[in-house]
């Protein structure tokens, strides 16, 4: 069995090298009518995909999560044109030489600005104050000019005040080149504008990189005292938080590709060399990994702890003891993982200083609770009930019965429970991101975001997954075998 599995990931592994060099069919783009019946691309959370709908109806709409993302498939062929604020195109048409400007495309306005909660009006009138200073004194034209002029040199700020309370600030790198992530800390327009703003306000500032649908909540929760990722303020957004003056207001335009899809000659090993190695971005996945053990090992041990405690409470415990137990577990087991991650830590630990590693360590140990404890207890109960009567006829206490001749019996179906609840954990990890923890898929999209690759971070982090899941099995394998039973 084992040597099978081995042998269909080595075919995996020599497949996905030639089938990443496939391009699909792309049509031509002549005009702004050719994306009538065409595939446009839109980052989710624009507001502007509605307007993009309104122009082409008979258009199929496909959403993006980062921009990167949205010129890796134009350059492919999977979509033909998407659709992007014109502040900073001309970056994206320097490193896409093969992208341009669709002309003809009707004015689509959209602006960005930074938003803060209802009840922090104070902080949003101080940068109200700011904007407008370095609006009247042109120093937004020199940030502007140091990220998006031609010969920009985007160097990056160094902010002065470094004492006093911090002012957090969320940011989600990829929607636009407002923000991207270099050297595993966000840069561009706006974290230079918030470090100055931070600066004037004689704070410093600490950038909290999250996703998309965690920005909101971050806020409202206090987890930050203000979002910037171009955020666009429309009349729904504005019900909920407290926009600023924008910074900056642009027409949507519509990117599409003049080369058609072409076959990457590079070779597998050199582009892996060159995504992961040269500038040393292997180190990203290291502490992806680092984060992604403590999470599982932690949730692990107490998870099986206090899920002996539910399966107690199911078997022997008081009836209100059992009904909570049940309870408890019907309701965890219900409810995806992610819903129970933004939930422990979007509402529970709202307002708490624990840091996100510590609330998705809490959270994981109470879903895994719930398995280890549905676990257990098919375990003992698969046990014939005469085993108690004997261990009672040898003169065993209840709990030296348990001990000595119920519990070796049951762990020959309660370890390959457990071994496939443990490796569904090390799966669902993967999406901590959501709450701005560094994992190994979360890492993989700062390294897709730096070199426009997908195929080695994506494979290398896919393949750490599988060995992690893989041990896992083993090692309850060996311990099967050891204890004189083989876990099927």
């Amino acid at each position: 069995m084992a040597r099978r599995t081995l042998f269909r990931l080595l075919c995996l592994l020599l497949l996905l090298p030639v089938v990443s060099c496939s391009a699909d069919r792309q049509q031509e783009i002549r005009d702004f009518g050719d994306l009538e019946r065409g595939n446009v691309g839109v980052l989710t959370g624009r507001s502007n995909d509605t307007a993009v709908r309104e122009l082409l109806p008979g258009a199929d709409i496909y959403y993006f999560e980062d921009l990167v993302s949205m010129c890796m498939s134009l350059q492919r062929g999977h979509i033909d044109a998407f659709a992007c604020m014109e502040t900073g195109v001309d970056v994206l048409l320097q490193r896409n030489p093969g992208f341009r400007v669709l002309d003809g495309t009707p004015e689509i306005p959209d602006t960005a600005a930074v938003a803060f909660r209802k009840d922090n009006a104070l902080l949003a009138g101080q940068f109200n104050a700011f904007l407008r200073d370095i609006l009247a004194d042109g120093t937004m034209d020199d940030i502007r000019a140091n990220w998006f002029a031609p010969d920009a040199a985007g160097a990056h700020y160094h902010q002065h005040a470094t004492e006093g309370e911090p002012l957090r600030v969320g940011i989600e790198a990829g929607q636009t080149f407002f923000t991207v992530i270099y050297e595993g800390e966000g840069v561009g327009l706006e974290p230079e504008l918030m470090m100055r703003f931070g600066d004037a306000l004689g704070r410093p500032v600490k950038f909290v990189e999250m996703t998309n649908p965690g920005m909101i909540p971050a806020l409202l929760s206090g987890k930050v005292d203000a979002l910037v990722s171009a955020i666009n303020p429309t009349l729904s957004r504005s019900n909920r938080v407290l926009f600023s003056a924008p910074y900056d207001i642009s027409n949507v335009c519509f990117v599409v590709s003049d080369a058609a899809p072409v076959l990457r000659r590079t070779s597998f090993w050199e582009k892996t060399r060159e995504t992961l190695i040269s500038e040393g971005r292997y180190e990203l996945i290291l502490e992806g990994l680092k984060n992604t053990l403590i999470i599982t090992l932690l949730s692990v041990i107490f998870g099986f702890l206090l899920g002996c405690l539910l399966c107690w409470m199911k078997r022997r415990g008081p009836r209100w003891m059992e009904a909570f137990a049940h309870g408890y577990c019907e309701i965890v087991e219900g409810i995806p993982i992610v819903v129970l991650l933004l939930f422990m830590f979007y509402v529970v630990f709202a307002t708490s200083p624990l840091t996100a590693l510590v609330v998705a360590v809490i959270t994981y140990s109470l879903h895994f609770a719930a398995g280890a404890a549905e676990c257990l207890e098919r375990s003992i109960e698969a046990v014939d009930k005469g085993q108690w009567e004997a261990g009672k006829a040898l003169g065993f206490s209840r709990f030296e019965t348990f001990r000595y001749v119920i519990a070796p019996q049951a762990l020959k179906d309660f370890l390959p429970l457990l071994k496939g609840k443990a490796v569904g954990l090390i799966e669902n990890t993967s999406i901590v991101g959501f709450i701005a923890i560094e994992d190994m898929t979360k890492v993989t999209d700062i390294i897709r975001s730096q070199t426009y690759d997908s195929l080695v971070p994506l494979l290398v982090v896919g393949l750490i997954y599988f060995l992690i899941a893989r041990g896992i099995s083993v090692g309850l394998d060996k311990l099967g075998d050891h204890l004189n039973f083989k876990v099927k």
